[in-house]
């Protein structure tokens, strides 16, 4: 099978980095529960265009460069690709982060296992614009035009573009995807229930 992989909140945990940070520099506290995006919008009392600088300073920085791997990850994918498996990694960062997102899988180990690496040709993340819209709309014509046979992946209105181009999607449980459900959507807790299905399959 050919396996579209996204990156970030799929191999890269992000999220949790990210509010983490967000918390420090506003000096907000983020609570006992699970980290996840939409806490974002919690925080009214922080001007958006506030919001919206820091996202850009850190990604800019080395935010993306000092990620951790999910667990399991870096044992499962070589496992797919021992079992006959082509995996292409497949992210909404554009095109200008490649380097970092290169020397950051090369670095966890997990780029030699990368039949390819696509990441959005033109544009940059523009957090007041940002659209899943447009991400899903990409990574459906990156599916099609690979041939993808899965695709691994969090957001739920990418996940759900993707099903609508006959994809089937794994999809890495997060806060922010619950209520996203679909024949075509295998909702998964970690990359073992993902080996089960494909290595077994």
């Amino acid at each position: 099978m050919r396996i579209g992989v996204d990156i970030d909140d799929v191999i890269a945990e992000c999220a949790a980095p990210y509010l983490r940070a967000f918390a420090k520099e506003f000096g907000v506290e983020l609570g006992d529960g699970e980290l996840g995006w939409p806490l974002l919008d919690s925080f009214t009392q922080i001007p958006k265009d506030k919001k919206d600088e820091f996202r850009m300073k850190l990604y800019d920085g080395t935010f993306f460069s000092e990620l951790e791997c999910y667990p399991g990850c870096t044992d499962a994918l070589p496992r797919l690709v021992e079992a006959g498996h082509e995996v292409h990694f497949i992210t909404a960062r554009s095109e200008r982060r490649r380097r970092i997102t290169a020397e950051w899988l090369e670095r966890k180990g997990l780029f030699r296992y990368a039949t390819s690496l696509q990441l959005k040709p033109i544009g940059d993340f523009v957090p007041r614009a940002y659209d899943s819209s447009g991400s899903g709309e990409y990574k459906a014509t990156v599916a099609r035009r690979l041939g993808l046979d899965r695709f691994c992946e969090d957001d739920p209105i990418i996940a759900r573009r993707l099903v609508e181009e006959g994809v089937p999607v794994f999809l890495f449980d997060r806060p922010w995807n619950g209520e996203l459900a679909h024949p075509l959507v295998h909702r998964v807790n970690d990359w073992d229930e993902v080996v089960r299905e494909l290595v077994a399959a």
